[in-house]
């Protein structure tokens, strides 16, 4: 496993930047966008990127192979083209103000030869370093299927380590790429695409740091701003934010009242399978420890109470169950980051944050090293 991984961190170590002479300050303008697609005598391109906040779509007239199209953009955007209906000809670009060309296949249109725009260079190189890695996790997952149909474990796991190294060498080229690049808002993108991972939010604060002003300011600079911030505050060590909801009889309930036990913060939801599959180890520990000092709230991200009320009773969830019924905009899981659930925090008697994102076997082990002794 060690091998594999210092392989893809040489390979990730020896990627370049565009040249440093090539600066990008963000400027506003109008993007003129043109291409030919061959095999496409007619037809419209689908057109998605995102404007202050909100999914801003538009559709590009075909004729004779050959499109046009202009656009204002406050700052260099991620596009995504596709051909109007279909799924998978699908074709993401990075677009600065100026001129953009595109030269695709209508059966091909994802591998479309773009040219244009320093964001776009900075973009393209990444995303074919970043192929190469996640190519070697292909080629890993055929031979975990091979060794898992044979039986054979010890295989098996070596797969599994191999596969963990090489997703940590796709982090550690987006860091050194990004940090090549940190005056380009890619760096931003890259950082919001694949380095934020649960229990690991706070890698994101120095990422951050290192982009410049203007990235940071950027949509996605701003973004990836939100996910350093909340890791600041949902740090362990700190003191966990405080925050009230109403509980399933409509009473407000602050989480500072349940200071004085362990308290383990879960947010889950009634529509998410991996949560309910956790919740038979959750609904275990809590009948073990539950009198030894351990306490849960739980925090839904649902939208429909009686399905919400449903799931509580059908996975016999006994501890107290809070949510403002408002979905991923639930206002407590906003103030802790939360990007994917299940996702839970487990604080001290004072209500410092002492551990994050603890699972079956590593919920139960921390548990028993703090009240395994209690009475």
């Amino acid at each position: 496993m060690k091998m594999f991984a210092a392989a893809l961190l040489l390979t990730a170590a020896a990627c370049n930047s565009v040249p440093k002479g090539d600066d990008n300050n963000l400027a506003k303008g109008k993007l003129k966008l043109s291409g030919e697609i061959s095999g496409m005598d007619s037809g419209k391109l689908e057109i998605l990127f995102p404007i202050a906040d909100s999914s801003f779509s538009d559709s590009i007239t075909v004729v004779k192979n050959k499109f046009t199209y202009e656009v204002e953009l406050p700052e260099p955007v991620n596009l995504l083209l596709r051909v109007a209906g279909t799924r998978g000809e699908e074709l993401s670009v990075f677009a600065d103000p100026g001129t953009m060309t595109i030269k695709a296949s209508r059966d091909s249109f994802y591998a479309a030869k773009v040219e244009g725009g320093v964001s776009q260079k900075v973009y393209k190189q990444g995303e074919d370093s970043i192929r190469k890695l996640m190519d070697k996790g292909q080629e890993l997952y055929m031979q975990f299927m091979a060794a898992q149909q044979t039986g054979d474990t010890a295989k098996m796991k070596d797969i599994e380590n191999a596969f963990v190294g090489m997703q940590e060498g796709v982090r550690s080229f987006i860091k050194t790429y990004a940090g090549n690049n940190k005056n380009n808002i890619v760096a931003a993108y890259y950082g919001l695409m694949y380095l934020i991972e649960p229990g690991k939010e706070e890698e994101i604060v120095p990422f951050f740091e290192g982009l410049t002003p203007a990235v940071k300011k950027s949509y996605f600079g701003k973004k990836l701003g939100d996910v350093a911030a909340s890791a600041k505050t949902t740090a362990i060590g700190q003191s966990a934010p405080e925050f009230s909801q109403a509980d399933t009889s409509g009473n407000a309930l602050a989480l500072s009242s349940l200071r004085g036990k362990y308290l383990l913060i879960d947010f889950w939801a009634s529509w998410c399978g991996p949560c309910r599959q956790e919740n038979p180890n959750i609904v275990k520990a809590y009948n073990t420890y539950k009198d030894k000092g351990f306490e849960i709230l739980g925090v839904s991200l649902d939208q429909d109470k009686a399905a919400w009320l449903d799931a509580i009773a059908k996975d016999k969830l006994a501890w107290k169950q809070v949510s403002d019924l408002k979905y991923w905009n639930n206002a407590a899981a906003q103030l802790y980051g939360v990007r994917s659930i299940p996702a839970n925090y487990l604080l001290d008697p004072q209500g410092k944050i002492i551990a994050k994102n603890l699972r079956g076997a590593d919920l139960e082990a921390k548990l028993s090293a703090l009240l395994a002794s209690a009475k």
